[in-house]
């Protein structure tokens, strides 16, 4: 099971998109993305996730 805890910013994000959006129906689609992306990088060796995630880090506003 996956746990993520929906931020505020999270949910301005998709109420930008959709006033009407609930905070379950974000919730829902959230972890579904991380479960699918878990999935399919399951394979990859650690230096490729590690990569990967360096790069997230460096889009991610401050």
């Amino acid at each position: 099971m996956i746990n993520v805890s929906l931020s505020s910013r999270a949910l301005a994000a998709a109420r930008s998109v959709d006033p009407l959006v609930s905070p379950a129906a974000v919730h829902a689609a959230v972890e579904i993305a991380v479960a699918e992306q878990l999935r399919e990088v399951a394979a990859w060796p650690a230096d490729r996730i590690r990569a990967k995630a360096d790069r997230i880090a460096q889009e991610l506003p401050s």
